[in-house]
């Protein structure tokens, strides 16, 4: 059994983030060998960085009940989804905030992506997304779903159809994510001892 956490991108009022949020995490409890946690950012409400000491330099010594609380929620993860927009050709702050708050919690866990945007469909999000994985030790997964031009998935009601290709993609994405996150766990164990 691998725990896979997904982590919502966004906080804004009425946003887009919580349909593919709940989508993807949908399709990942359809799958026996894996548990399923929608970590929402609105809710969780992390203020700005407000730790002393730089999670590099904390050694999990956390000061604020809200870091202990989140350093739990992401050690306790064996692999991740972010769902991010694209904001400016990048992602969002809330996203950038709750990455920043911890450091070793990260270390030796596979990351995938679920983006959504304009024409590029928040490709532009996970390119600077990546580059952070790779700084807190973070694999990123080469699978992915991009959700391009948003509004025109949207029915009467404001639901996104999401479309074959994209569950596809997405099941693809599972796949390497749930197989790394798997193998990644007992090297994990090795390299933290």
């Amino acid at each position: 059994m691998v725990k896979i956490k997904v982590i919502t991108g966004s906080s804004r009022p009425g946003r887009f983030n919580i349909q593919p949020a709940r989508w993807i995490a949908d399709l990942a409890e359809q799958r026996d060998e894996v548990e399923v946690e929608l970590v929402d950012l609105a809710e969780l409400n992390l203020p700005f960085m407000d730790e002393p000491m730089p999670p590099s330099m904390a050694n999990g010594l956390y000061q604020h009940e809200h870091t202990i609380k989140w350093a739990k929620t992401i050690a306790d993860a064996d692999g991740f989804i972010f769902v991010t927009p694209e904001y400016n050709h990048s992602y969002s702050a809330i996203l950038k905030n709750a990455i920043d708050y911890l450091f070793f919690e990260w270390h030796y866990k596979p990351a995938s992506f679920v983006s959504y945007g304009s024409v590029a469909g928040g490709a532009r999000s996970v390119e600077h997304l990546r580059g952070i994985a790779a700084e807190i030790k973070l694999y990123d997964i080469r699978e992915q779903v991009l959700i391009p031009n948003l509004w025109g998935g949207l029915n009467d009601n404001g639901e996104y159809q999401f479309t074959d290709k994209q569950a596809e993609d997405a099941n693809a994405l599972l796949d390497q994510l749930v197989f790394w996150a798997a193998k990644m766990k007992d090297a994990r164990a090795e390299l933290q001892q």
